[in-house]
């Protein structure tokens, strides 16, 4: 229990050292379950959905990042990110997933064994440049002004060749062809 206790001051104490400036990217842990890897090869998406329920989380937000086999025992690594629309995840939200974690209060079915947390990590999300963060919006701008560009250059030139059409020129010294009168 001491130990627990420690462990989750640990994780207190990290997260609290991350500023509303350094916003958490990407949580990585690593587990080594009791079960032979080529068992648990055929149950992976299982077993991810089961974690992703257990901390809460969309599924989506659960990725592995490596498995290996050692022994009858099988090591893998986690990623959990923020949900599609969001740039980090809360300090709130990865507190809680790093105690459910590191307190070993994820329950995973019996099909899996029971687990050991070999490491966690707190990874701060990439710093996105201007460009980045407004890649989609430029281009979007510039598709709709190439479009009403293109549509007033169409109706200007429309116009222009309508116009000509009624009212055609002829200078003042051409020849104009003679033109019947029409009977009363």
């Amino acid at each position: 229990m001491i130990a627990q206790s420690r462990c989750f001051l640990v994780i207190i104490n990290d997260l609290l050292s991350w500023t509303d400036e350094k916003k958490i990217g990407k949580i990585t842990f690593e587990m080594m379950l009791n079960v032979n890897y080529s068992d648990l090869k055929l149950h992976i998406s299982e077993l991810a959905e089961s974690i992703a329920q257990e901390l809460g989380i969309n599924i989506s937000q659960v990725y592995i990042l490596n498995s290996m086999e050692k022994g009858n025992a099988s090591y893998i690594e986690w990623a959990v990110v923020p949900s599609g629309s969001a740039d980090c995840i809360s300090n709130v939200t990865a507190l809680s997933i790093i105690a459910r974690v590191a307190e070993y209060h994820m329950h995973l079915p019996d099909t899996f064994g029971s687990y050991h947390l070999i490491n966690w990590e707190i990874k701060a999300s990439a710093k996105r440049t201007w460009w980045q963060q407004h890649f989609l919006l430029v281009v979007l701008a510039s598709a709709v002004t190439f479009i009403f560009g293109l549509l007033a250059f169409g109706i200007w030139f429309i116009w222009r060749h309508r116009q000509r059409a009624l009212n055609p020129y002829k200078p003042v010294d051409a020849v104009v062809t003679e033109q019947e009168l029409q009977p009363l």
